[in-house]
């Protein structure tokens, strides 16, 4: 009797994660994978040829996607995924992730590592997970539409992701060695010149003036590196987990930052935690928006949550 024949899946493969190491660290997960689907590998590309692929993949019938490579590469294809989608239900897709990334934080708590590698590849155990959205009018202002399914954030985080994106010497030279020193780092470079960001926030039509110190807008605890937070948070509830430090010294900003390496976020003057189902953000100044990993910089967004959701791998 034959074996039942394994679903194609289109893999995206980042291979510029981890420093460069992505083909290398994706060849270790190979066997684990194939031993569930049928994988169809396609690179990422400077000029973006691998849209193309998700797009006929989509015409062709292929309904999971997995991305190999870092929270970074599982934003981008769950952007293309949600563009070439040609009006199927969201639902009717799964997606999938191999953690080549320097956090993860798409993968954790980890649960399923092969080699050392976190993987979500099991479509047999999908469950149903919430896309959240950020519509935002750019510095230039031009207006735009990204999803997110991890985190996006305003203020220190994201400054501090724009920085271990690119960085100086000495943090170019952790981030291949040391990725939790890279990360801690990039959080203590960003803290000794930042400013807080004055801003108007409307959250489910309360609106409010604050100075951001940092603004994380949540559907995991998870920050990034070993930084976490303690606020209920869930991925399938149709809510923003939303917590905002206002107004915070450095020394402060420092506490909280501390507080954070050991999973504690409440309890302390400025911190506040509140669930919305949408929030407005214009800040006074142009500010660096972070949308799982990736930054840009912006005039004004409004995050909400899709009505529809879309399928996950365990």
């Amino acid at each position: 009797m034959n074996a039942a024949r394994k679903p194609e899946a289109l893999v995206v493969l980042n291979p510029a994660a981890h420093g460069g190491k992505g083909r290398k660290l994706w060849s270790r997960a190979v066997p684990a994978v194939s031993s569930r689907l049928t994988p169809l590998v396609v690179e990422t590309d400077p000029g973006r040829c691998w849209h193309d692929a998700v797009e006929r993949a989509v015409d062709n019938g292929i309904r999971i996607f997995i991305a190999a490579g870092g929270d970074g590469t599982v934003n981008a294809l769950g952007n293309t995924l949600i563009d070439s989608r040609n009006g199927h239900p969201l639902e009717n897709f799964t997606i999938g992730a191999v953690g080549l990334g320097s956090s993860n934080d798409y993968h954790k708590p980890f649960s399923d590592r092969v080699r050392g590698i976190p993987v979500k590849t099991n479509p047999d155990k999908s469950i149903l997970r919430d896309v959240c959205r950020a519509r935002y009018i750019a510095a230039d202002g031009s207006e735009h539409r990204r999803h997110f399914i991890v985190s996006a954030s305003m203020g220190a985080t994201a400054e501090a992701n724009a920085f271990f994106n690119s960085g100086d010497r000495i943090q170019r030279w952790l981030k291949p060695r040391w990725t939790g020193g890279a990360i801690l780092y990039s959080a203590l470079a960003t803290i000794a010149t930042y400013r807080n960001i004055p801003a108007r926030l409307n959250l489910d039509g309360e609106e409010f003036d604050c100075g951001i110190t940092n603004l994380s807008v949540l559907k995991t605890p998870y920050l990034s590196g070993s930084f976490r937070f303690d606020t209920p948070v869930a991925k399938d509830d149709g809510l923003l987990s939303v917590n905002l430090c206002a107004g915070l010294t450095r020394w402060a900003t420092l506490g909280a930052l501390a507080d954070l390496a050991r999973g504690k976020f409440m309890g302390r003057p400025g911190r506040t935690h509140r669930q919305a189902r949408r929030l407005t953000v214009r800040p006074e100044r142009p500010a660096a928006l972070e949308l799982d990993g990736e930054v840009i910089v912006i005039r004004e967004v409004v995050f909400d949550v899709l009505d529809e959701r879309i399928r996950e791998c365990r």
